[in-house]
């Protein structure tokens, strides 16, 4: 059953389900705050590895944060990298389950993480120049 999930998901794997990954990610930085990724802004962003999370940037900001933006940045940052969201996870004081993960978000939180999980493809390694 897990194989056949699988095999669907790829083979749904579109352009239009990019484009909106894309999109519900823009909102999600703008939300956030654009300055914990980049290297662009969303402005300048034209595909999503423009505005990857930074991770420097977001260890220092993360206990900085009220415990719903906290658990909304971590969800953010599990989408680029799991590991690494799960090591925020560790950090926060939360639930470690899905729902307590979102149990503190807003409408626009929730609303951005579901189109996310709706749309997500994986996060491609960036292309390298060589």
């Amino acid at each position: 059953m897990v194989f056949r999930d699988y095999i669907l998901n790829v083979l749904e794997q579109t352009e239009e389900k990019e484009q909106r990954f894309f999109a519900a990610w823009k909102r999600g930085v703008e939300l956030v705050g654009e300055r914990l990724f980049g290297p662009k802004s969303v402005a300048a962003a034209r595909t999503r590895d423009d505005l990857r999370p930074r991770r420097d940037l977001i260890a220092a900001e993360l206990a900085k944060e009220s415990c719903g933006e906290e658990q909304f940045l971590t969800a953010m940052v599990s989408f680029f990298d799991p590991a690494w969201g799960e090591e925020l996870v560790e950090l926060i004081d939360c639930h470690k389950s899905f729902c307590g993960l979102i149990y503190n978000l807003d409408h626009e939180q929730i609303e951005i993480l579901c189109e996310l999980l709706r749309n997500y493809q994986g996060w491609p390694e960036p292309e390298t120049n060589s």
